[in-house]
């Protein structure tokens, strides 16, 4: 039996680079070697065949909470999906959220955030109206 440490959170999601019009989009696995503020959240383009970085966009923020006394956790992506007509990727990380990387702005919108999921006592219907006030 080994006493040896293990890692307190799995690795991050393998997700394949996509290709597209000639540029390669991947995960930036090393941001923080390239101006990157935070573990994660990182697209990079890259021309396939010289390996120049062309541009890398902070697609979501990471809460950091180093006041508090706690490490920053990175939040990696869980897919990329190319969306060809609209000349962008979508993008989801490990939390659930989904955001859409605009390829010629170099832009990320939000598209669902996982924090605006209904809770588990609603429903998709919104909330009757409040009752009548009291006649007097």
């Amino acid at each position: 039996m080994s006493n040896l440490p293990t890692a307190s959170r799995p690795a991050p999601p393998q997700v394949a680079a996509l290709e597209y019009r000639g540029i390669r989009y991947e995960q930036d696995m090393q941001s923080h070697k390239f101006g990157g503020d935070q573990p994660g959240g990182y697209l990079v383009a890259i021309k396939p065949n010289t390996g120049e970085r062309l541009w890398m966009l902070k697609v979501y923020k990471i809460e950091n909470y180093d006041d508090q006394g706690l490490d920053i956790i990175g939040r990696y992506f869980k897919s990329m999906r190319l969306i060809p007509e609209q000349n962008a990727i979508e993008i989801e990380n490990e939390a659930g959220g989904r955001y859409l990387v605009d390829l010629e702005k170099h832009t990320s919108t939000l598209v669902f955030e996982p924090s605006a999921r209904l809770d588990k006592n609603s429903s998709d219907s919104p909330p009757p109206p409040p009752p009548p006030p009291p006649k007097p």
